[in-house]
Order: structure tokens, then sequence, then C-alpha cells
């Protein structure tokens, strides 16, 4: 209190006489007696004692105010609520405290209203029942397709049920939106069917006699019309242009009346694949997804959750023995961003759903996350926020993000006061990295002595904006892929997590459809830009990922990260499809100008607004030949599948066609500013990539001594083995969390490509054919003379593409390292022994000694009729055409490959296949023919 007095008499006041006027103050600050009279010592006791008193009071109340206020700090409340969603409901219903709960017991805070969908296959409804089970509003189908023009008879695309449903709604007052399926392929079509939805609510009158008028008591719907998009008919229609049909739907439905709500529904993988296309923006708040699961698991805009199909049907009053439920769906999220200094992107919409991210330029940049949460003043909760790392960046009580720093990342969380909801986003500071990886010319192998693309898996897992790529020459070659064609490559490379694929002219060994096929079987988009097929049109035109939602052009494609638009396309040597490549009973590819093509889908990529393009050249393309071109288009890079070495030019080249030996690096740096910058990485080589091995191995060694089951820990990394990997703040939190995740993806990519060997393993000893034996061996050629003569045909059939100056010169067929079959059923395993392993078959000139040598060695056999005589070539040079690895004997330097006819035992395989009417018969050599030494003429 003393110093309470001090602290209260320091400051010089001036005193007052009874007339009001100012009185100085006493020197020293003593007190002086009053004019004019004798002091009155009694009162100034008085009056001194009172104001002791007064101050004595104001400490009091200071110190308890003091008090309070620590009191309150201490011990109130500090942050969010423990959440408490109270007893867990039955699946799918709500309990006491109004929270519904999925199959798994676990609450659906975000689920604010409960509903369900019905069409004719739900029967006739008892709508009082569904109502009383707790059903709030209804999305019935009205049809499907178009409307009737009067030709087909019998037409049918109202819902059986849709009259009664809506009439049943209507009458108990039920709320209700309504669903039409489609299968729009066309403008026209779209149209037809907004015509056929105005009808059934009764804005239009029927257009043909027959159909049902719904005129006099029009429907008003309290939910939205769903343009129901999941036909299999519209699986090969680009994203574009379905946004530009459900357009045309809607815009003829508004001309005809409708001023209601529109919305799509469609499944989650449909709208992950398509729905990232700005054209379906005016739909985004109206998207009902479809997704059979405990939990939606998409972070974009949306309404409603088709959550289960398998809801007891006698429980909501339907005949059928299941229900679709749906549920409104109110998430608790960050909307956008209110204000900032310095440069802040807006969250972005990435990989195929919201991912968010606020970018900040350098220390001291500042934006303010909003979210939909009204304010408290609203009746809104109290939103808790907090930064995963303050050194990274701050937030304040109002969600004002703070850079600390010009360079790093954290996360910044949003918590209801309740616990119930929280929202994170992504704080980066200063310039962002995306790495790209790279594999060529893998030759058909998924793994060797060293190395797996399980390691390669493991390196893209090493950055979550990290791309993985193949630049091509990596289908054939080895034995698994000769089994299946390119599908096993790209299987392993769907099992590796790759982004896209390229591919060469060398790739096409099974041929243009074959390939189609294949790709349209794998995860990632497939680019050969500028080969075509003989109609000239991309060879991956329209071309599908194997869950039919993924399209692709075939000759570009967009990758998003970090909010960033990364462009690719490929070019493949055109000198090779021209002059080298001859596919057996298939049609030869078109290749395209190099330059040209890159002008085209430069152009194509830039309309699409990218931030950055990559140009991917496989094996065989001159890259310096190019080099001027690209730079001048405004390419960022160039990947080369074909190089083993890095070269700095005009464009940067990455070397990526190392096989298995290494990987290919480059970063791509976004500024905030805008630019990017390419930075050229030494190849990951295959002792860097198997030495993080001992690291993951320890993970599943802690997986296996925790929980006994190290794939599961593995896939999720942080429950034993890092101390916060989910929301790391520390570098060796964050060092922890690479860790994890690498080994995550090497363990599942690994379990992936063994059970593509097990796969294998099956298909290698299934009987493929049976080889039966010709009656009368004696008249029987060898399986080597067959051989030998289906490669003279298959060259012959060819000869119109033969170089120039070949054209009328006689080839020889050779057939080495040919082991005879064993008559019976035969296996792939058995036809691939057979023949020289993961071997070609190829047209080449040589020198008539080298040919005469190979021949007189006795490890070649021709065919049957040549074989009767003695080989002798005329000319200097001559024309052979047999299998890869025989004809290397013929030396380094002493032959030229002119024509590729692909795959040794896909070339055999499908020749036996036409001799056995689809291997439904026995194949069986030849007889001999019936002329020549040692037989009749």
């Amino acid at each position: 209190m003393a110093e309470d007095r001090k602290v209260y008499r320091g400051p010089a006041r001036a005193a007052q006489n009874g007339t009001g006027a100012a009185v100085p103050p006493s020197p020293a600050g003593r007190p002086q007696p009053p004019r004019g009279g004798k002091p009155r010592r009694k009162r100034s006791r008085r009056r001194r004692s009172r104001m002791v008193l007064a101050l004595c009071l104001l400490c009091l109340l200071i110190v308890v105010a003091v008090c309070i206020v620590l009191s309150r700090c201490s011990s109130g409340i500090t942050g969010p609520a423990k959440a408490d969603f109270g007893t867990p409901a039955a699946a799918w219903q709500k309990n006491d405290l109004g929270y519904y709960f999925n199959s798994s017991g676990e609450a659906i805070p975000e689920a604010v209203l409960k509903g369900m969908d019905v069409s004719k296959f739900q029967g006739e409804v008892d709508w009082e029942k569904a109502k009383a089970a707790g059903i709030d509003f209804a999305i019935i189908r009205c049809g499907y397709g178009g409307e009737w023009d009067g030709q087909e008879a019998n037409w049918a695309q109202d819902d059986d049920q849709w009259r009664r449903n809506a009439d049943e709604c209507t009458r108990l007052g039920i709320p209700f939106g309504v669903y039409l399926y489609s299968y729009a392929t066309t403008v026209e079509e779209a149209r037809s069917e907004a015509d056929h939805v105005a009808r059934l609510l009764g804005l239009v009158a029927p257009p043909q006699e027959g159909l049902e008028d719904y005129t006099a008591t029009p429907y008003q719907l309290s939910y939205p019309v769903y343009y129901d998009l999941e036909d299999k008919s519209i699986s090969g229609i680009f994203p574009e242009e379905m946004a530009a049909i459900t357009q045309a739907f809607f815009d003829r439905l508004v001309e005809l009346g409708y001023t209601g709500e529109q919305g799509i529904y469609a499944s989650l993988n449909w709208v992950r694949a398509r729905f990232s296309d700005p054209a379906f923006d005016p739909w985004r708040d109206n998207l009902w997804i479809a997704r059979f699961s405990d939990s939606l698991g998409y972070t974009g805009t949306y309404d409603m959750w088709q959550s289960t199909y398998m809801a007891p049907g006698a429980d909501y009053g339907v005949q059928s023995e299941t229900v679709d439920l749906d549920f409104v769906m109110r998430p608790f999220t960050i909307t956008g961003i209110a204000d900032g200094i310095g440069k802040a992107a807006d969250p972005a919409f990435v990989n195929d759903t919201y991912q968010l991210e606020l970018h900040l330029d350098a220390k001291d940049a500042r934006a303010t996350l909003t979210t939909n949460q009204a304010s408290e003043e609203d009746g809104g909760q109290k939103i808790y926020w907090q930064s995963s790392n303050e050194d990274v960046a701050t937030v304040d009580k109002n969600g004002t993000v703070r850079a600390r720093t010009d360079s790093g990342e954290c996360t910044v969380t949003a918590t209801l006061a309740d616990g119930t909801e929280s929202v994170s986003c992504v704080v980066r500071v200063g310039d962002i990295t995306i790495p790209v990886f790279a594999t060529g010319q893998l030759a058909g192998q998924r793994n060797n002595d060293a190395v797996s693309l399980a390691d390669v898996a493991a390196l893209k897992a090493s950055s979550p904006d990290a791309i993985l790529l193949d630049a091509g020459g990596s289908l054939h070659g080895t034995l698994s892929a000769s089994l299946t064609g390119g599908m096993d490559m790209l299987s392993s490379f769907s099992a590796a997590g790759y982004d896209l694929q390229a591919f060469g002219a060398q790739d096409l060994a099974y041929g243009i459809e074959r390939l189609r096929s294949d790709a349209n079987m794998a995860a990632g988009p497939s680019l050969a830009a500028n080969l075509r097929d003989s109609e000239g049109s991309a060879i991956f035109y329209r071309s599908t990922s194997w869950n039919r939602n993924r399209i692709t052009n075939g000759m570009n494609y967009v990758l998003e990260r970090a909010g960033y638009k990364i462009g690719f396309f490929s070019l493949a040597d055109t000198a090779t499809v021209t002059e080298k490549v001859g596919l057996v009973n298939e049609e030869t590819p078109i290749a395209n100008d190099l330059a040209q093509t890159a002008s085209e889908q430069v152009a194509a990529l830039q309309a699409e607004g990218v931030d950055a393009i990559l140009c991917v050249v496989t094996p065989g393309v001159d890259v310096s030949a190019l080099q001027d071109t690209l730079s001048k288009l405004g390419v960022t890079a160039v990947i080369d599948g074909g190089a083993t070495e890095n070269q700095t030019g005009a464009v940067p080249v990455l070397a990526a066609g190392y096989g298995l030996e290494g990987v290919g690096r480059l970063d791509l740096v976004f500024t905030q500013g805008g630019s990017c910058r390419v930075q050229l990485q030494d190849s990951v080589t295959a002792a860097a990539m198997t030495a993080n091995r001992d690291t993951w191995n320890r993970y599943a060694s802690d997986a296996a001594a925790s929980d006994g089951d190290a794939a599961s820990d593995a896939a999720d990394p942080g429950k034993d083995t890092a101390a916060d990997a989910a929301d790391p703040s520390t570098p060796t939190e964050r060092a922890e969390e690479a860790e994890a995740k690498g080994a995550s993806a090497y363990f599942n990519a690994t379990a992936a490509l063994a059970e593509l060997d097990t796969d294998d393993s099956s298909i290698l000893n299934t009987p493929l054919f049976t080889y039966g034996q010709n009656p009368d061996a004696s008249k029987t050629i060898s399986y080597a003379n067959y051989l030998a003569t289906l490669y003279e045909e298959i060259a012959e059939n060819d000869r119109d593409h033969w170089p120039e100056g070949w054209a009328e010169s006689e080839v020889t067929g050779v057939a080495g390292g040919v082991t005879e079959l064993e008559y019976g059923d035969i296996t792939r395993q058995a036809l691939i022994d057979s023949l020289p392993a993961t071997a070609r078959l190829v047209l080449v000139s040589t020198t008539s000694e080298a040919a005469q040598t190979l021949i007189d060695s006795g490890n070649v056999t021709r065919t049957y009729q040549a074989s009767l005589t003695a080989y002798e070539p005329e000319g200097d040079n001559v024309l052979l055409v047999g299998d890869t690895t025989t004809l290397a004997a013929l030396g380094d330097g002493n032959y030229t490959i002119l024509r590729d006819y692909g795959d040794l035992f896909w070339d055999v395989r499908m020749n036996i296949n036409d001799n056995t009417n689809n291997f439904t018969e026995n194949f069986v050599l030849p007889e001999a023919p019936t002329y020549g030494v040692g037989r009749n003429p």
C-alpha cells in the first residue's frame, strides 16, 4: 500500500481555494495553511484519513480485479471443448443430442437433415412410415432419358412411381426434389431430357398423345432438380463437353419455366475426375455426391451426401429390401481470404478436391482466413485458431495469419468452441518447390537385382506435391511384359503411383488397338501427342482410366500441385515411326511433325492457363534440334526419356533414360511473384534409393513389435513411428513424417507388385493352346522351320514399307535359339521358353559375309524349302528377318535394323491365335511342301 500511495502522490496536482481558483503546490510538496485564517487541523486530518481510506479501497479493488482476471486466465476456457456427441445411435440414425451416426458408430456432426431417394424400384412407399422414421426430405426419380418424340412404340421413360411419390410427399408436407437419370451425349439429347422433366413437373403440356399431363397441379419443389450423371454411355465425354451438355439441360429447363435450384448427382470418383473443370462452377453448391462409406472424404463445395444403399427398406416404408439414405451436409469450412498484406494465394482447388492452402510471399505478409461460421453476435460459435509452428506463421483470434519467416510451412487449424468440427489450412511462406521424378527405358522391367518400382514409389512420397512420370521406352522387353503386353507395365506404374506416362514408337510393339486397350486399364493419363492412327486421330484420344472416369485426349495433360497448373505434352521419334516400325496385323502409326505438334500443344496448354509447360520426349527424339523451337514457344523444361546426362541450354533438359539404374529429377520452383524456375538435380541413383530401406524396415519392425501389422502401420504414419507426423512442427518431426510416408509408399507398392507377380505366375501356367501332332510326322516341317516361315511372311507383308532401294530384294527368315515344343497343352511359359527371351522381330540389312557366317554356324534355321539347299547370298548386302538376340551374332556395326515388328513372343502367339480360331482348335504344324530336293516334283 505504501507503494500505492507513493505512486498516487507522485504527480503534482493543483489545489483549489474556496473561490475555486487554483492554488500552486507548496515547496517540497508540503501542504500550506489556507489563507485568511487559522489552519483547521481537525478537518485536514479527517480529510486525509478519508483519502487514505479511499486509496486503500481502490487498491483493494484493483487487487481483487487482478486476482479475478488471473483466476479466469488460469482456470477458465482457453480453447475448444472436448467434443461430446452423446451416446451413439444406430447406423445412420440420430441420437438424443441431435447427432447422426455412421455404421461404425462415429458421429457425423456435419449432417443436419436425413432423406432418402426413391424410384420405381422401391415400389409403393409408405410415406407416413418414412416420415415417422425420421425422413426429413425426399429426392424422387421422375424419369430417365429424353422426351418421347412420337416415333418409337411402347415408350416408357417416366418413372412408374413418380406421380404417386410426388403426390404423397406433397400431401404429407415432406419437402422433395427430383432427379432425372441422363443418357445424353449431345446438347440436343440434353434439351430433350429437359423437356421430359418440364412435363413431369407440370410446367408444359405433353407434346404427344399417350403421355401423362401434370399441368393441372404443377409440383412445388423444395430441393433442386438433379441431373444424374453416371451412365456408362457418357463415360467417354470430356469434362468440358459434359459441362456444356449439363448447361444445355438447365438452360432449356429455365426456358420452359423452371425457377428452382439446379443440382448434379454423381459418384465421388466421377466428381474427382471431372468436376475440377471450372465449367461446373454453377452447380457446386448443389452437388449431390454418392459414396457408400462411413465418410464422404470430399472437402470441396457440395450440399448432399448419398451415404448408403443398404438401409433396411422395411424401416422406411419401402417395398424393396434396401433403400438409399442421404444427408444434407453443412460442414465447417474455410471459405477464403478477407484481406491481406503481401501476396496471398486463395485456398486452391488441388488434386481433384479442395486442398486449402494459403501462400504468403515473405516475412510479415499476412492474410485473414474466413469461415462459413456465423459470428457469435449472430448466434454462431466461437472459433479457436491454432498454428502448428509459430516460427513459420502465427494466427490470432480473428483468423489473421502472419508469416514469421521468409520460408517455411505449417498448418493453421480452426476449431469450433464445442470441439465437434475443425478445419485446417496449409500455410506456405516463400517459394514453392514441386519435384518432378521421371523414369525411362525400363524395357518392361519393374524390378532388377537391386531396385524395384517400389523404390521409385517412395521417391514420390517424399513430397506431397511430387509428380512421377515415365518418359517412354518402357513397355516391352522382359518376360512379364511379354505375357500381357503393355498392361503389365501400366499396372506396375499404377502400383507405384505414377501420374502419367508417355509412349514412343517402340512402345507400339503390340499395335495401336492393344496399346489403347492397355492404356484404358491404367490409372493415369497416357501421352503420345504426335502419334496418330491411320485416320489421323490421336492414339489416345478419349483415353479413359480403369474406373472410366478420367478422360484424356492423349495429346496433353494438366496436373495441379499447390495451386499451380503444370502442363505436359509428349513427342515421339518421327523417323522411327515412318521408317522402322511395322506392326504385325496392325496399322502403322502416323507421326506428325515435331515442331508443328509442339506449337499446337503449347498453345492448347497456354489456353488452359498453365503456369509451366514440360515437354516429354521419348527415346529417339533429337532434343538438340528442337531447342530453339521449344524455347521460342515458352516450354519450361524438357524430359528426355532416352538421355542419361542432363543438359542446360535455352531449355533445360532432364535425363530420364537410366532404366532402373536411376531416376531423373528436376524441381519446379514457383515464386510468389508468379515466375517459375527450373533446377536440374542429379539423378537419384539405385544406391540412393535402396539406402532408405533400412529406415523403412525400421518402421515395419516398430509396427510388428507394437501391433504385428507392418502394413497398417506403414500406411498410417505417426501411430508408432513419429511424435506428431500428422501435424509436424519441428524439422525432426517433419523428417520422420517424410520417412513414414516413404515407408508407406514402399511397402504398399511392394505388395501391389508382388500381387502382379502372382498373377503373372498364374497366367504363365495356364494352358494357352493345344499342340497337335500331324498324323504323318515324316511330312511335318520343324517348329523352327515354321518360325522362320512366319518371320518371312511378316516381312513380305510389310514390303511396301521397306526403305527405298530394298523393295525388290529377297529376304531370308532365320530362327535362332529355338527349342522344340512338346505335343499337348502349351502354356505361355512353354511358348516363351521355346523362343529367345525378350527378343523382338526385326528386318535387318547386313553384309553377305556376315549373313553367310551366321547361317553356316548351325545355330539358325531357315524355312523348310530354303533349308533344302545351301545358303548363297546374292550381292554385297542382303536382308535377314529374325529375332534381335540371334541377329546380334552378326556383330556390332555389321547390320542395320530397317523395320521393327515388335515383341517376338507376341508375334508368334498372335499367329497361333489366328491359326487356331482364337485357340479353340488344335495347333498343328503344316506338312512339308511336296517339291524340292527329297520330295516328289
